[in-house]
């Protein structure tokens, strides 16, 4: 069943799998470029489109389903506030790491790892 609505989940195992990718290949996080290919380009993994089809919020998407502008502008909107949603989320994991840095034994826990 095709979904009309990307959800935070959604967008966040998106992330994860870009991330596992990542550190399987060892190479370069290129998210941006990841990003608009399951957004806006051919969607390898069908997490937003069927096979051969463009991403959920490519203008040809928007053609062959008839979607308006107007819809469109609201599917943008939408991962645009998913995607702030999940970067203030990523703010807080920043926090909660900072913490860490703080506490007394920090080097004698972690700095072995960091040299």
């Amino acid at each position: 069943m095709r979904r009309n609505r990307l959800t935070e989940s959604d967008l966040s195992r998106i992330v994860r799998r870009i991330v596992k990718e990542d550190k399987e290949h060892k190479r370069e996080l290129e998210l941006r470029q990841k990003l608009n290919d399951i957004f806006f380009g051919y969607d390898e993994s069908n997490l937003t489109s069927d096979p051969g089809e463009r991403g959920y919020l490519s203008k040809e998407y928007r053609l062959k389903k008839s979607i308006s502008p107007r819809q469109r502008m609201e599917r943008l909107q939408q991962v645009i506030g998913d995607l702030e949603s999940y970067v203030r989320d990523l703010k807080d994991e920043l926090r909660d790491e900072e913490g860490w840095t703080r506490e007394e034994d920090y080097e004698n826990v972690w700095g072995g790892l960091e040299s």
